[in-house]
């Protein structure tokens, strides 16, 4: 099974992951601002027993967050602090790679930053101000685009989804998140502070 493959298809109403190489998943916690007094390892029933009356309040910032081969990984249970803010991939980055993931019923975004910069962003819904932040690199993947059959100067999916399509840039890195982690293994988890 590749590191996203789960997902492909299925029925998530809400996905907010962001991902940094190189990083253990309680370095990715810090940088993304956890609350240390709430930072541990949890196994499912202890996550649910102490977060249940927070858990879908976008504002509470609850996250889980684990390791895949080289990247640390952080899904947030009902918030999208990943892409609320390009300060937190940009954070996240910092001497190292980052991606955030964020799909809603609507709207999918994946971006892309290295060393503090945010590199590459594509986004389905029009963000009014981002191409500020964009540096370096917004083709980066274009060549990785065309080969699933989109087009980047048209900003055309093809045959994939953009979920399905970005799901597959991230992967194509070496991204990546085991369904048990999220579901049913014990996993290290904390509330992010407000930003």
């Amino acid at each position: 099974m590749t590191g996203l493959g789960w997902m492909f298809g299925k029925d998530l109403p809400l996905v907010s992951l962001t991902f940094a190489r190189g990083l253990t998943a309680l370095q990715l916690l810090e940088r993304m601002g956890a609350d240390a007094a709430t930072v541990a390892v949890r196994d499912q029933d202890d996550f649910h027993d102490e977060f249940a009356s927070r858990l879908f309040e976008t504002d509470a910032y609850v996250v889980s967050a684990g390791r895949w081969g080289d990247w640390a990984w952080a899904w947030e249970h009902a918030s999208w602090r990943c892409v609320e803010d390009t300060r937190l991939i940009t954070d996240v980055s910092q001497g190292t790679a980052a991606v955030a993931l964020h799909f809603s019923e609507g709207p999918a975004t994946f971006w892309y930053a290295e060393d503090g910069q945010l590199l590459t962003a594509y986004s389905t819904e029009a963000s009014p101000g981002l191409e500020d932040f964009i540096g370096g690199a917004p083709s980066r993947f274009d060549s990785e685009l065309r080969k699933h059959g989109a087009d980047p100067e048209t900003n055309e999916y093809g045959p994939l989804s953009a979920r399905a399509l970005f799901l597959r840039l991230a992967e194509g890195l070496g991204a990546g998140l085991a369904q048990d982690d999220l579901d049913t293994a014990p996993v290290l988890s904390a509330q992010l502070t407000a930003r």
